[in-house]
C-alpha cells in the first residue's frame, strides 16, 4: 500500500486507464443500515448540534461532492443511502440532501449486503458511468466536506479502475471512513458478505491497489456503542 499526504502530488503515478474526463464521474453510497445492537438506539438519529448524526454525515457528503464538481452538471446527484430498520425515520432526512434511498429488509445479513445493495443500485440507475463509489457509514459525525473533498481528490491524482482510497487519521493513522473504491471493483462490491463488508475486498484481492491518505486530523471516528457517543459529545463544537 502507498501513502499519499492530504492536499499534495502524491509520487505514486500508476499507469491510468484511458479515460480523459475531468472532473471524474463519483458516486456515493452511504451505509445507514446496521442494526445498532452495542448501541441499544439508532445511532443515526443521536442528537447532534441541533440535529442528528445523520444530518452532519449527510451534510459533509454533500459539501465535499460538491466542492469537487458542481452538481449542475449533472441530471441528478449520484448518490444513494441504504437503510434497514427505522427505514421511515431516516428517509425524510436522508433525501433532504439528495440521496435516494433504498432499503435493505435483512440488515441482519450484514454490512455486506447493504453495499451490494447500494453499489448495485448505482450502477442501474446512474444517469453517468461512473469512475469510483465512495462507501460511507452513518455514524462518523466529526466527519467534514474538506476529508470528503481529499478523498475523492487523492482518486482523481491516482486514478485508474483499481484504485481504493483509504483515509487513515491521526497521529495513530487509524484507518477509516470513507473509501473510495475504483470502478474495477464495482462487481466484487456487490457479492460481498457478512459484516466485514469492503475490508474484504481491501484486504484482499484489493490489498497492492490501496492508497492510504493522511489525514491531519484525528475526526474519522464512528460511534459503537454508548461510551463512545459520550466521548464524541465532548468534541461536539469541533469545527463549528
Amino acid at each position: 500500500m502507498t501513502y499519499v499526504k492530504a492536499k499534495s502530488n502524491s509520487a505514486f503515478s500508476p499507469v491510468r486507464d484511458p479515460i480523459d474526463r475531468h472532473p471524474l464521474h463519483i458516486g456515493i453510497v452511504l451505509l445507514v443500515g446496521g442494526q445498532s445492537k452495542r448501541m441499544g438506539c439508532n445511532k443515526q438519529l443521536l442528537p447532534w448540534r441541533g440535529k442528528t448524526v445523520l444530518d452532519a454525515v449527510c451534510g459533509a457528503l454533500h459539501c465535499g461532492w460538491e466542492d469537487y464538481v458542481k452538481p449542475a452538471e449533472f441530471c441528478k446527484l449520484p448518490f444513494v443511502a441504504v437503510t434497514g430498520n427505522d427505514h421511515e425515520k431516516l428517509e425524510p432526512i436522508i433525501t433532504s440532501y439528495g440521496f435516494d434511498v433504498v432499503r435493505n429488509e435483512h440488515p441482519e445479513h450484514g454490512q455486506g449486503l447493504s453495499i451490494a445493495i447500494g453499489v448495485r443500485y448505482l450502477v442501474e440507475n446512474s444517469p453517468i458511468p461512473l469512475d469510483g463509489i465512495l462507501c460511507s457509514v452513518g455514524d462518523q459525525p466529526l466527519l467534514t466536506g474538506n476529508v470528503v473533498h481529499q478523498v475523492i481528490s487523492a482518486f482523481s491524482e491516482n486514478f485508474h479502475s483499481k484504485t481504493i482510497i483509504v483515509p487513515h487519521y491521526g497521529a495513530n493513522c487509524q484507518s477509516g471512513n470513507p473509501v473510495l473504491f475504483g470502478s474495477h471493483w464495482f462487481d466484487p462490491l456487490q457479492h460481498i458478505q457478512g459484516d466485514q463488508g469492503g475490508k474484504t475486498i481491501i484486504r484482499g484481492n484489493g490489498k497492492d491497489h490501496v492508497i492510504k491518505l493522511w489525514i491531519r486530523d484525528d475526526i474519522g471516528c464512528d460511534i459503537d456503542t454508548p461510551d463512545d457517543f459520550e466521548r464524541l459529545k465532548q468534541r461536539e463544537s469541533e469545527a463549528l
